[in-house]
């Protein structure tokens, strides 16, 4: 077939998947994954950054649902065109080092690999990440071969765009100087000012949300990082990470894109040719990366994925230029083109699997579509119940975060929800947003896991709370998960269970009831920091000060601790403890340092917070890194209305 024939084969097949996708997620079976959900609740609330994630999945999700509505084809439709343009990148950078022909097979073979069935119509960060990765390595070749100055700046745009998809973009850059260093003819950009202008413009499209990690404190960055648990070396988190990996490319494709990192690395390491080097430096440091980090932590089996996209186009160009016979090339292609169609058919339709007896022995609530499964008829029947009692008075909280963002998807009206979290730790956006404070007098739904009982803290926050329906989710005739639905009745906010702190409720109301006419007095101390033996010595003489002059409570401005550790916390909370008064607290440097802050929020709550006493209102702000943020500033305008 000629190379026009092979550019009009590729248009034809990537229009018609492209079509088969969007039907696919208007006729889905399958409700929104909770991530799909957790996004979509994101792009309700549109920011520059979030709790864990860079904001572009959030922004696509609010273009097309502003534009269609509240309907998982909208959430969905984003990843349908990502995975559109992730296919003519993938063709034209395939033509563009070898021919068309390299270029379609790449195109096939990428397409018929499960991990790319599911990518191209579930919404996450994966499918723009994918896209732009994909673009950027194409940008950056054409950039390196002479093609224009200005394509490096294309390429740092690109980079910058996909930064804020995914910060695993940020692996480009070391593969990129590897690349040069390593090549004779482009080794002179080396010394030219274009590849640092890519990665400058790259940062500065991601500067704003580096701006807001900044008055977050590095949320969106820590928490990724967080993930990553070093447990000692461990053959199992290694085999955890890898076995996956031919799962989600099926078993041929992964064992050819083996054999084409290993021959295609020879090729341009030994033979010097420069379309090989530059597939493999930007295909397998990422891959070596978690290959080795798995060796000693849990890695998740699509982190690797965006090194796959050059290694399908190594692969297939080291099968057609290698010195395999035409019908062994046909045959290696054919058969990992066949496999995958096959897997990449039943992943679109697990069930199928299990219909046609081969997967009888695995239960329903095994399969993994059944994450997919039961949301929408959750949320119709926790609308029931809202609406049965009283929308207006009563809101919704769960346990889980994918429990909340799917029911404040399926619920009609699209209610805000509530996480429970009494760990002091922030744990998801659902942290970050907060909101619970201003729930106190309503009702609440707490919906959690089936036999799950709600926490012993979180039921005394309400004057009596029971179960008031179970909610059973069948695929066919098998249970494959429920829910417990409870009933509380006048939330009056939550005692994290700490020792006398600013947002105690249990320490606010104690100053309530001291609340009368007349003047009041309140002692204010800071820079105690507890610890050292001569700081305690001092803070033991203001408190004995302070007991011979009764106030009605005590302020501590902050640095109350000297360094943030736990045995200082405990050894201030029994200082204080001893003034038998209200005792509220700001947060400093000295006490959120060295993992201070945990401690603090665990003890102290939020680091901003308000109460009022005798007709004034008290507000505590949080500066530590001399600025207030987004969120913060919003709540203290809040405050001062």
């Amino acid at each position: 077939m000629s190379e026009k024939g092979y550019e009009r084969l590729f248009w034809l097949l990537a229009l018609g998947l492209f079509l088969f996708h969007l039907l696919y997620i208007w006729l889905t079976p399958f409700d929104l994954a909770p991530d799909e959900a957790y996004y979509w609740d994101w792009s309700r609330n549109l920011a520059l950054g979030y709790y864990s994630k860079p904001p572009l999945v959030a922004w696509v999700i609010a273009l097309f649902t502003r534009l269609g509505g509240d309907h998982p084809f909208f959430v969905r439709l984003g990843a349908v065109l990502f995975s559109l343009g992730s296919s003519i990148v993938l063709f034209y950078l395939g033509k563009t080092l070898f021919n068309s022909k390299i270029g379609f097979w790449a195109f096939v073979i990428a397409n018929a690999t499960p991990g790319l069935a599911v990518g191209s119509v579930i919404m996450t960060i994966d499918p723009p990440l994918m896209f732009f990765w994909g673009l950027t390595i194409l940008l950056l070749y054409l950039a390196s071969s002479e093609k224009g100055k200005g394509v490096w700046y294309l390429a740092g745009a690109s980079l910058g765009i996909g930064l804020l998809s995914k910060y695993t973009m940020i692996a480009l850059i070391p593969s990129l100087f590897l690349y040069l260093a390593l090549s004779r003819k482009r080794r002179s950009w080396l010394r030219r000012k274009e590849p640092y202008l890519f990665i400058l413009v790259g940062l500065l499209i991601l500067s704003p949300n580096l701006l807001w990690n900044h008055f977050h404190q590095w949320t969106a960055i820590r928490q990724p990082a967080g993930l990553v648990e070093n447990r000692g070396l461990s053959l199992k988190t290694f085999i955890w990470f890898l076995g996956p990996q031919a799962g989600i490319l099926s078993p041929i494709t992964f064992l050819l894109v083996i054999y084409g990192l290993w021959q295609g690395g020879r090729w341009g390491l030994f033979r010097k040719d420069e379309r090989y080097l530059f597939l493999f430096w930007h295909s397998i440091p990422l891959l070596v990366f978690f290959l080795i980090l798995s060796l000693f932590s849990i890695c998740y089996v699509n982190w690797a994925a965006p090194a796959y996209f050059t290694a399908f186009v190594l692969a297939v160009g080291v099968v057609w230029e290698g010195s395999w016979r035409g019908k062994t090339k046909r045959w290696v292609l054919g058969s990992a083109l066949t496999l995958g169609i096959v897997t990449s058919f039943f992943t679109y339709n697990l069930d199928m699997v299990r219909a046609l007896g081969l997967g009888a022995k695995i239960p329903a609530k095994d399969v993994p579509t059944s994450r997919l499964k039961g949301w929408q008829e959750l949320g119709v029947q926790v609308g029931n119940i809202l609406t049965d009692l009283d929308r207006k008075k009563t809101f919704i909280i769960s346990d889980k975060r994918q429990i909340a963002s799917e029911l404040a998807f399926y619920v009609k009206g699209h209610p805000r929800v509530y996480t429970l979290n009494l760990t002091g730790q922030m744990k998801s956006q659902y942290d970050l947003w907060g909101g619970l404070e201003n729930k106190i007098g309503r009702d609440a739904l707490y919906v959690t896991k089936l036999g799950r009982r709600p926490p012993h803290r979180f039921t005394k926050a309400f004057d009596s709370i029971k179960e008031i329906k179970q909610i059973k989710i069948y695929s066919g005739r098998e249970f494959i998960k429920g829910y417990s639905i409870f009933w509380g009745q006048c939330f009056h906010g939550l005692d994290l269970g700490t020792i006398s702190p600013p947002l105690n409720l249990r320490n606010i109301t104690l100053l309530k009831e001291k609340e009368g006419g007349g003047n009041f007095s309140f002692a204010v101390v800071g820079d105690n920091r507890t610890g050292p033996f001569f700081c305690d010595l001092i803070f033991k003489k203001i408190i004995n000060d302070i007991k011979r002059h009764p106030v009605d409570f005590l302020i501590n401005t902050g640095d109350f601790v000297f360094s943030g550790r736990k045995d200082q916390y405990e050894k201030y909370t029994k200082l204080i403890s001893t003034l038998e008064i209200p005792t509220f607290a700001v947060a400093g440097n000295h006490d959120t340092e060295k993992g201070g802050r945990k401690e603090y929020l665990r003890r102290f709550g939020p680091t901003y917070y308000s109460f009022d006493y005798k007709e004034c209102r008290f507000i505590v702000l949080e500066n530590i890194d001399g600025a207030l943020g987004e969120k913060q500033l919003t709540w203290l305008e809040e405050k001062l209305r």
